[in-house]
């Protein structure tokens, strides 16, 4: 089994936590990790006004890490762009709104939203983060719910999408079956839960592809390193450039680590 490792959600107000939850990955043996970046998280300032935020992405890239764009705002562009009038909103679908409302915390960006819309929430995250000069892996969208046009993305160069469940490569519309491992943080303890829980883990493990998406919060109780560890002793960790390629151990680069396995020692996506 190879699987994928991202952390979502990366913006200029918590990357000193995501830098810590990249060294808890690497001491359990991380090779190759992701980074899901927001340009202008909740409707703050773009990602390309903060420096220190960009040279530590610039640091990790140059390591090997991988970096997508993951949305705009990660938010509703209706509520980020309320206070300042701006935007062109069309309406949401009454599917969007429940997802958004009753799902994820109206954090489904792209959810139920026309394709103009999508268009232009794509176009303003990619020319900000074209303002940086820092390379682009390819497109999440916020909770893995819509999406911007097919056509558009592959236009515009955008190497990858990824779904809730697959990888799509555009240059040869290759795909991958890649199902999530994830975790909940709406229990009244705030201790993140396993998404489907042991008998989900046993069964995404069984597959030769899947991908284990980190949030904020993921790491404030043990479950979760706990089955990182699994993961780990189970599979070998692989970047998403790698994923394309045969199912064999040899067709994939372990990365800066050069690790294989480690050693055993809601908030939605």
């Amino acid at each position: 089994m190879r699987f994928l490792l991202s952390i979502h959600d990366v913006w200029p107000g918590n990357f000193p936590l995501v830098s810590g939850y990249m060294q808890r990955l690497r001491s359990l043996g991380a090779g190759r990790i992701a980074l899901l970046v927001v340009p202008a998280f909740h409707g703050g300032a773009p990602m390309d006004g903060c420096p220190e935020f960009l040279a530590w992405l610039r640091g990790e890239s140059a390591n090997g890490t991988e970096l997508f764009l993951h949305g705009y705002y990660h938010w509703m562009a209706e509520l980020a762009e309320k206070a300042s009038g701006g935007g062109s909103h069309e309406g949401r679908s009454a599917w969007g709104r429940f997802v958004n409302r009753k799902l994820v915390a109206q954090e489904a960006e792209f959810s139920g939203i026309s394709d103009r819309e999508a268009a232009r929430l794509l176009e303003m995250g990619l020319s900000s983060w074209h303002r940086t000069g820092l390379p682009l892996a390819g497109f999440v969208a916020p909770t893995w719910h819509g999406s911007p046009p097919e056509g558009l993305m592959r236009g515009r160069g955008i190497p990858i999408w990824e779904t809730r469940f697959r990888l799509r490569r555009f240059s040869d519309g290759a795909t991958r079956f890649a199902p999530p491992l994830a975790w909940d943080l709406s229990s009244p303890s705030g201790e993140p839960r396993l998404f489907g829980g042991a008998a989900w883990l046993s069964a995404v493990q069984a597959l030769p592809l899947m991908k284990v998406a980190i949030h904020p919060g993921d790491f404030e109780g043990p479950g979760t390193v706990k089955a990182l560890e699994k993961v780990f002793a189970a599979g070998r960790n692989i970047g998403y450039a790698d994923a394309f390629g045969p199912e064999s151990p040899k067709s994939s680069v372990s990365g800066p680590s050069g690790n294989r396995t480690a050693t055993p020692a809601t908030r939605p996506p």
